[in-house]
Formats: C-alpha cells, sequence, structure tokens
C-alpha cells in the first residue's frame, strides 16, 4: 500500500514536469542557449527631423523679435513716429525639441537642443554614396517617412540630403559631377551623414542652411497694432549670388550675381495669428558686403489694439538703409521696429522722452503683446491700467519672481522703455511729501503705525494733498497747467520743442491735430486704490478677490462688498503715477519706502477769498509694511497708473 503511494507520487511529478512551458524548461538547461537573431534589410528608412540654427546667439522663437544683445538700434524720429532699426543674427523662427531618434555617426548629432520646423510636404532629394559612387537617388517630402531599398544589407554608405526648402522645386537626381547648380535665391538646406546597414537601417535628418539667409522685418507690436491695408513697400540695393555646391563635401562656390527689388507682397507674416510682424527673406552664395540695402517706406496703416484706433505713419516715403556681411549658413535680420514716439521735456537740463499715455496690461499674448499705451490719452479707471509698486502684472501685488519687475521694461521692444525715476519729475513737482511730515501735519487724518509689525500703510496720497489745504501751501507745480474748464481733471506740461516734442500744424502729429490730448504731455486724474481698509482685502489674488477676474473692467464707480466702500475713491480728483524708485526714508526707516507722483487741482487763497485754481504736483514718499518689495508685507502698498519714459 505504501508502495502503491509512492510511485503513484513520482507519476504526479512527472506529470507536472511535462506539463511545464518550454522556456522554464529551457532557462533550468546550464547548455541551453537563446540567440535572437536581428534580420539585416536592404531598406533605408529616412525621416526630417528639422532644420538647425547655427546662429551664435542661439534660436528666437516665433513672433519674437529681439535686438543682438551686443548692438543697440538707431532710432529715427519723426514728428508722428519712431523707428528703430538694428541689425542682428536671431530671425525668427517655428521651433520644436529636437528629440528625435539620431543615426549612428551622422551629422546630426550635433544639432542643438532646438531646431526649426520643416513645412509638411516640403521636397527634398536624398543621395546614396558608396565611397565617391552614387549608387541611388531619391526625391521624398517632409512628414513622410522615405525608403530606399536594394542597398547592401551589410554596406556602409555616406548619405547626402537636399533641399530647396520648397513644396514645389527640388533639386536634380543627377548631379554633374558630384556637383549641382543652385537655384536664384532659394534657402538651400544640406545635411550629410554615415550609415552602417548592419547596425541601423534608420536616418533622421537635421538640415544646415548652405546660403546665407537675409531675413528683412516690418515690425508693428511697438505701436501697438496690425497692419491693415498694403503699404507702399519696397526694397533695393541687394546684390546677391546664386552658386553650386559640391555634394560630398557641402562645399558652396559663389557663382552670378543678381538683384532682385523687393515689394510688399513678398513680406510674409511671422505669426500666422498676428498681422503686427511681416518678413521676408533673400538668399545669397556670396560672402561680399551688402553695404547699399534700402527700404522705403509709404502709407503704413494700423488697427491701434485698444479701441481699433486707426493710424497712419509715413505719409510721405522715407527710407532706411542697411549693411551687412553675410556669411555661409548663418541667418542675418534687418528689423525695422515702429515704435511709439515720445513727448518730451527739458527742464533744468534734464531731457526726459515721456510716453503719450498711461500704460496698460493687455493680458499674455506672448510675442511681447502683453502690453500697450492706450490709445486715447483721457480720464479712464480700467482695472487694467493700475498697479502695485513692483508688479507687472495690474491688479495684484509683487508678492512672487513671476510678477515682480518694471512693466515698462516688458513693452515691445524689450528695453526701450522703463518707468521713470524720480529725478524726472523733477521741476514738475513742488518738492516731496513724507510720511512723517504729512501725518504730524494732519494729525488725526493719518494712518496710525503699528509700531511692533508695521502692518498699517501710511496713506500720505489720494485726495489728503488736495483737501488738507491748511496744512499745505496750495502753489502751481512749475511748468504745469490745469484743465481750462469744470471739472478739473487733468494736469498739463509744456514741451521741449523741435522733434517729438510740442506738436505743430505743420507737421504730421502722432494722434489727430495739433490739439490732441495724446499730442500734449498730460496727466488724467485716474485716482488710485489706497484705502488701507480695502487693500488688506485684496491679499495675494489682488483684484481677483473682489470679483474683478476681467482687468479690462471699469472701476470707477466699484463699491466693494460687505463694506459699501469705493474701491477708486480719488477718481476724478487725483492723479498718481509709480517711480521705479524704493528707499525713501520714511518715519526713519531706511529702505522701506516707495516714491511715486502725486498731482491735483488746487486752488490760491488770499484775504479776500478764493482765488484762481491751478496743478498741484509733489513727490509723494509712501511706506511699505517691510523692508523688501517681494513678501507679504508689501500687501500694503497702493495701486496706482504707469506712465513710461524712454530709457536711453
Amino acid at each position: 500500500m505504501k508502495f502503491l503511494q509512492k510511485k503513484g507520487a513520482h507519476w504526479v511529478v512527472a506529470m507536472a514536469i511535462l506539463a511545464l512551458p518550454a522556456t522554464l524548461i529551457t532557462s533550468c538547461s546550464k547548455d541551453s542557449k537563446t540567440e535572437i537573431v536581428d534580420t539585416k534589410s536592404d531598406k533605408l528608412t529616412i525621416a526630417v527631423g528639422g532644420i538647425k540654427t547655427n546662429n551664435d546667439e542661439g534660436v528666437k522663437r516665433m513672433g519674437v523679435s529681439s535686438s543682438n544683445k551686443t548692438a543697440q538700434p538707431k532710432i529715427y524720429s519723426f514728428s508722428d513716429v519712431d523707428m528703430a532699426v538694428s541689425t542682428d543674427n536671431t530671425v525668427p523662427v517655428k521651433t520644436t525639441s529636437a528629440n528625435a531618434a539620431r543615426a549612428n555617426g551622422t551629422a546630426a548629432d550635433a544639432a542643438p537642443g532646438v531646431t526649426e520646423n520643416m513645412e509638411q510636404d516640403t521636397k527634398y532629394v536624398v543621395y546614396i554614396y558608396s565611397g565617391s559612387t552614387l549608387v541611388a537617388a531619391k526625391e521624398l517630402q517632409s512628414g513622410i517617412a522615405g525608403t530606399i531599398e536594394g542597398l547592401d544589407p551589410a554596406g556602409s554608405y555616406t548619405w547626402v540630403a537636399l533641399s530647396y526648402n520648397s513644396k514645389d522645386d527640388a533639386p536634380s537626381l543627377t548631379p554633374a559631377s558630384g556637383a549641382i547648380s543652385l537655384p536664384q535665391n532659394k534657402d538651400v538646406l544640406y545635411a550629410s551623414g554615415t550609415v552602417d546597414l548592419a547596425t541601423s537601417s534608420n536616418i533622421n535628418i537635421l538640415f544646415n542652411h548652405a546660403f546665407s539667409r537675409i531675413g528683412i522685418e516690418l515690425n508693428t507690436i511697438g505701436v501697438f497694432g496690425n497692419i491693415t491695408g498694403e503699404p507702399v513697400l519696397s526694397v533695393s540695393g541687394l546684390n546677391l549670388a546664386t552658386g553650386s555646391i559640391d555634394l560630398l563635401t557641402g562645399a558652396v562656390t559663389a557663382g552670378a550675381t543678381f538683384a532682385p527689388t523687393l515689394s510688399y507682397a513678398d513680406f510674409k507674416n511671422v505669426d500666422p495669428l498676428y498681422n503686427d510682424s511681416k518678413i521676408a527673406y533673400v538668399y545669397t552664395a556670396s560672402v561680399a558686403t551688402q553695404n547699399a540695402i534700402q527700404v522705403s517706406l509709404k502709407d503704413l496703416d494700423i488697427s491701434h489694439v485698444d479701441g481699433s484706433l486707426a493710424r497712419r505713419y509715413f505719409t510721405t516715403a522715407t527710407n532706411f538703409n542697411f549693411t551687412v556681411s553675410p556669411e555661409l549658413g548663418k541667418s542675418h535680420h534687418l528689423l525695422l521696429n515702429v515704435v511709439e514716439s515720445p513727448l518730451v521735456t527739458n527742464y533744468g537740463g534734464r531731457q526726459v522722452k515721456w510716453g503719450r499715455s498711461n500704460l496698460f496690461y493687455r493680458g499674455n499674448n506672448g510675442g511681447g503683446r502683453n502690453y500697450a499705451f492706450y490709445a486715447n490719452n483721457q480720464l479712464t479707471a480700467k482695472a487694467n491700467g493700475y498697479f502695485a509698486f513692483g508688479s507687472v502684472v495690474p491688479g495684484q501685488f509683487a508678492t512672487t519672481t513671476t510678477n515682480n519687475g518694471d512693466p515698462c521694461a516688458l513693452v515691445y521692444p524689450a528695453g526701450l522703455w522703463k518707468q521713470p525715476a524720480k529725478a524726472d519729475f523733477a521741476n514738475m513737482v513742488r518738492g516731496d511729501i513724507k510720511a512723517d511730515e504729512l501725518t504730524g501735519a494732519l494729525g488725526g487724518l493719518g494712518q496710525v503705525v503699528d509700531a511692533t509689525g508695521l502692518t498699517g500703510l501710511v496713506n500720505i496720497i489720494t485726495n489728503l494733498l488736495g483737501n488738507v489745504t491748511s496744512v499745505l501751501v496750495n502753489t502751481q507745480a512749475p511748468n504745469s497747467s490745469l484743465a481750462p474748464t469744470s471739472p478739473y481733471n487733468f494736469g498739463q506740461y509744456t514741451l521741449a520743442s523741435g522733434a517729438n516734442g510740442a506738436p505743430t500744424a505743420g507737421n504730421s502729429n502722432a494722434f489727430g491735430d495739433v490739439n490732441s490730448a495724446s499730442n500734449r504731455l498730460r496727466f488724467y486724474y485716474n485716482g488710485q486704490i489706497s484705502n488701507v481698509n480695502v487693500l488688506p482685502l485684496l491679499g495675494n489674488g489682488g483684484l481677483a478677490n473682489l470679483g474683478l477676474n476681467d482687468i479690462s473692467v471699469d472701476i470707477a464707480n466699484f463699491q466693494v462688498v460687505n463694506l459699501n466702500l469705493p474701491l477708486l475713491d480719488s477718481y476724478g480728483r487725483t492723479t498718481a503715477l509709480w517711480t521705479n524708485e524704493q528707499g525713501a526714508n520714511i518715519l526713519g526707516l531706511a529702505g522701506t519706502g516707495t516714491w511715486a507722483y502725486n498731482g491735483n487741482a488746487g486752488r490760491s487763497f488770499s484775504l479776500l477769498g478764493l482765488g484762481s485754481r491751478f496743478h498741484m504736483a509733489n513727490n509723494t514718499g509712501e511706506l511699505l509694511n517691510g523692508v523688501s518689495v517681494l513678501g507679504a508685507n508689501v500687501l500694503s502698498t497702493s495701486f496706482k497708473n504707469v506712465r513710461c519714459v524712454r530709457a536711453n
């Protein structure tokens, strides 16, 4: 009985072993080996990864035009507009990350981290060489995997790719003596490498520009509008050359010269979503200096993004000249930036170039389109024009590194404008008003300061300067005048003579006629958000905490819910503009204050009664609750308008 049980057990084990998968039996054998065989192929699979950018300054993304860091633009000033002209090496491109598969030992391995896209269905030719012998050639299209068959599965080959960056034209399939004659004014793209079919049957092409590429760009982002109609635009003086290319070495030889003339029809949108940046390209095989390029512009019409205000510039043809020394494989950028012209003051030998209206935030549009100046200089209470000190986003406190900075410096082209310094208001104000002076004079009207945490805001601004006339002597601000009639809602300053100075009836003016408010340095009494009972409610969310998610909403009559307090109680009665300066010594606390400009309508007094009306103005020092611009304590700063000035 025991025997029968033992025999049965062996039989069950034997059957279980036989039932195991064959792979398990193989893996248990010390002598078995499994070999994976990679079948070699005679077919080469080809794809395009993009176009390499070979400029030393790197890549400029589509829609963003910036000047070479080492070359400041030359600014031509006219009575109605300015033109900032510059030459650099960073043309706008459509880009993508270059993380595609790379071919073994190919030139593609040296590609930078960002490449320019090649449009779908662009034609190119791949040539396959065995040594110096051409063994195959095939025309392919980008965006579609291409193949070349009939090659030696164990062979090693040199491959060459050539394209004219066109959907219509393609290079010849039968090059003569290893070289190809190239057509005029084409974007010749070249790439080469080696491939060993025994180890890889795929190549990913990253093209290089073989010719020198010159991009000529007309840009109106700096006057805040899309181009409408068709301006009279021409480019002359180009002296270009065609040439030939040796396929195996990539060497370009310049050939016959030609002189094309471009018109507005040759210019295409940099960004298809906007009509405010147009570019035309020319290509040359010659490295001879181009010193006679001339761009002529006439009747440039735009529609301002603020209210679609129509404006026309260059009513007479105006010429701009360029010189450039082409380099093969490099891009050169001739940029004409049409920018807002300033209004110029010159008091006491200090020249300041002012924006014609206040700054506002357009929204996160990208491409330098986030900021603009209002199309009309007028009384306005739009939330998109009220900034906290040090903040680049209206209605928000500067509590993070992402919203901290100078918003004027971000107006396109970046760095042309900046917030004014305190000294820029010299001879425009009666003097300085600081917290300790005003609170001592006003007694209980000043805000109480918490001596331990400094959590209160010393409110030295708003309408106090205008209403507490028994404390401050009412005198007119230097070089100023007041709105001539009631409701007396702006102050105005005299301008310097000359270009971009005082407007005249004989010149073309930037906005309308000589009497337009935008042709005068006029500060409207838009008020400011400074009520200490309101500011703490804003918190890190700013105006959004009060339900103002739309920054373009008019806040003139907006009441704070539950408090029944006006958000902008000084609207129509005072103007307040930030400077860029921090460090006012307020209440003996060095470095905790900020300077601003404050103006309002005043009236003289005499023993006989009230006198004449005039514009009063002071530099005002305001206490920040804390010693840093950033951080939670900055939540006590007020919200004011910003009027930009030229950076140089």
